[in-house]
């Protein structure tokens, strides 16, 4: 007579997914900073804050502004101040005919000052051209510090994904485990009973070390994937990480937009074509500048001079005049100079315009790469619960004998297989998402 089978109640893998979820967050709970988790915003500004890219992109802002005010200091009055001592071996006098006189200073040294105004009348276009040189450069320094800035936020959130997604692979790693756990345990006792053959119970040991393993892995997964997010916002590798899992981030793009609009959008929108267009028109009004030294040079000038000396009348001297110069011929350095950096704006309108159709290219792949990601998730979604039913069958026939070892395993796998499909499809979502924003200027 056989001996009643001892009873073990079939775990319910949705119940272990909670589990380790409940296991997953008292982890978390325990290595966190105590109050909320940080959110993808919070981390958006504590990257901006800090990061170096940002703050040398800023650098680079400040000083185009500073090279603006150089270049509108060219239109203001110039005053100097100069003074000078000079000793002679002796004391010079004049000789006119037979008349000479004594020493025109007194001894053998002078001492000299003055102070000199000039305001520039006319310069060729010169400084118009400079000026609006150095307007442009700062936009394109503006605009360049908008693009790290952007840049750096959309590594910040594919950082923040990439942890989300290394945290739902351990879930996903250990509600594998608890359930093979499980079902390992059942054929344990069935073997001992004598109920099934060893190698029943063999094979579900196997596939739970190969299982425990997977779970190394992507522990091991998670921890790389905080160092790298702490890395990126400037902290400590091992410092705590709990991150917000709601990533908030629907309203990036108006969600009526279809693809026409959002390339309409980001060619008019990213501030690298407009960078690449200032750089191009600061380069312009540099050869407009440079073209311009050939031509008449007018300034209004003033100033004030002192001479130490016994000769002349008066040893104060006011002066006031106009000065011109012109440079006839340079060689031709002008004019080449003028050329080069005309070309130089040439290449660059070429390259904004190489750039606009790869604009185009990047919205379009990030549109399609949503809605793969969308389909992905819906088919995704439904295959979790067709493979979670299906397990639960299989167990319970199993358990009545009328199912095999092999096809538990195989409803565990698959069930396996559909939550990381999920969990990938959600996240490759929430990034194609990003992407999208980020490609067309909106991030």
């Amino acid at each position: 007579m056989r001996r009643a089978m001892p009873f073990h109640p079939i775990q319910d893998p949705d119940l272990a997914m909670n589990k380790s979820k409940l296991l997953l967050a008292l982890s978390l709970l325990a290595t966190a900073v105590p109050g909320a988790a940080e959110t993808l915003a919070e981390a958006w500004t504590a990257a901006v804050a800090s990061h170096r890219q940002i703050a040398a992109a800023s650098a680079n802002r400040d000083a185009a502004g500073f090279e603006l005010d150089e270049a509108r200091g060219a239109r203001l009055p110039q005053l100097g101040l100069a003074s000078a001592y000079t000793q002679f071996d002796t004391a010079p006098g004049f000789a006119i005919g037979p008349l000479s006189t004594g020493p025109v200073f007194a001894g053998d040294d002078y001492l000299s000052a003055g102070a000199q105004l000039s305001l520039p009348l006319y310069s060729g276009g010169a400084i118009r051209s400079g000026v609006e040189a150095a307007e442009f450069g700062a936009k394109a320094a503006e605009g360049h510090l908008g693009t790290v800035i952007q840049d750096i936020k959309l590594g910040v959130a594919e950082h923040y994904v990439a942890v989300l997604r290394a945290e739902s692979s351990v879930d996903v790693a250990e509600s594998y485990v608890a359930s093979l756990r499980s079902h390992t345990e059942d054929t344990r006792n069935r073997w001992e009973f004598g109920d099934v053959p060893q190698n029943e119970y063999l094979a579900a040991s196997v596939t739970l070390a190969d299982a425990e393993q997977r779970l190394l892995q992507a522990r091991n997964g998670l921890d790389y994937a905080r160092s790298a997010y702490n890395r990126l916002l400037g902290r400590e590798l091992d410092a705590p990480v709990a991150l917000d899992p709601v990533l908030a981030i629907d309203d990036l793009l108006p969600a009526s937009n279809g693809l026409a609009d959002l390339i309409a959008l980001a060619t008019s929108g990213r501030q690298e074509l407009a960078t690449l267009e200032n750089q191009s028109n600061a380069l312009r009004r540099q050869s407009d500048a440079a073209r311009a030294g050939a031509r008449p040079q007018l300034a209004l000038t003033g100033g004030y001079m002192y001479l130490e000396n016994d000769f002349l009348t008066d040893d104060e001297f006011w002066m006031a005049g106009v000065s011109f110069q012109w440079n006839l011929f340079d060689g031709g350095q002008s004019r080449k100079r003028s050329a080069a950096l005309d070309r130089k704006a040439t290449a660059i309108s070429h390259q904004r315009a190489d750039f606009e159709s790869l604009v185009a290219l990047q919205v379009r792949r990030a549109w399609s790469d949503r809605g793969e990601a969308e389909s992905r998730l819906a088919v995704a979604e439904s295959a979790v619960t067709q493979a979670t039913e299906n397990l639960r069958v299989v167990r319970n026939r199993y358990q009545a004998g009328a199912s095999t070892n092999v096809e538990v395993l195989d409803a565990e796998a698959l069930r396996e297989q559909s939550l990381s499909n999920r969990h990938n499809a959600r996240y490759e979502l929430a990034l194609a998402q990003l992407r999208l924003a980020r490609a067309v200027g909106e991030l």
